[in-house]
């Protein structure tokens, strides 16, 4: 598992990004009528919060991209969770809100082992980014079986409502991520802040 996480910086791989997740929206039975709904151009798939958000990459060793999230945040759109569904919102300071989404991994790469992996090393990232950034929680509209996988993998999201329809994405639960509870069941996050803190400071 030879694989490099890195935040996207580049128009060239933000390109790659948006080709990648093309590629499995549209390969992906569950999201048949997303795709339907949507006409791509030049087969990528993107939307309004892109501009707006963080994205991370897993490159493989011939630097293909093989998984991708993006963080949302200070969207002037609000956030898709809370635009495609119900649920109490006021709990929670805007400034201190994002939303993780397009947590989309090649299916070649989906074995529990590998999946562990990739989404361990790309939530690291993530709560550095979020923790340098000030966010607090992170929204997420997740399906009901994705919940309970990555709680295994120790990113323990909590259903803020019932299960209902994320807009063309099918059957989701609204969720939400503290960032503090991310640090808290992840300890080598913690230092990986506080190694990545030092630096900036010295």
């Amino acid at each position: 598992m030879n694989f490099k996480f890195v935040e996207v910086i580049s128009e060239e791989l933000l390109e790659k990004v948006f080709e990648f997740r093309y590629k499995v929206i549209t390969q992906t039975e569950i999201f048949k009528e997303y795709v339907d709904a949507n006409h791509y151009v030049d087969n990528k798939e993107s939307d309004i919060y892109d501009p707006y958000s963080v994205h991370f990459a897993v490159l493989d060793e011939l630097e293909n991209v093989c998984a991708t999230v993006r963080l949302i945040y200070n969207s002037p759109h609000g956030y898709p969770a809370e635009n495609c569904m119900v649920f109490e919102r006021t709990l929670f300071q805007r400034d201190k809100l994002g939303e993780l989404s397009r947590i989309f991994i090649d299916a070649a790469y989906r074995d529990m082992v590998t999946t562990k992996h990739i989404i361990h090393h790309l939530n690291e990232l993530l709560y550095v980014k979020m923790r340098y950034l000030g966010i607090e929680y992170t929204y997420g509209a997740l399906e009901p079986r994705f919940v309970r996988l990555l709680r295994i993998y120790r990113m323990c999201y909590e259903p803020l409502a019932e299960k209902q329809l994320h807009g063309k994405m099918g059957l989701r639960y609204p969720c939400i991520l503290y960032t503090t509870r991310l640090g808290e069941d992840n300890p080598e996050f913690i230092q990986k802040w506080n190694e990545s803190y030092a630096k900036q400071t010295v």
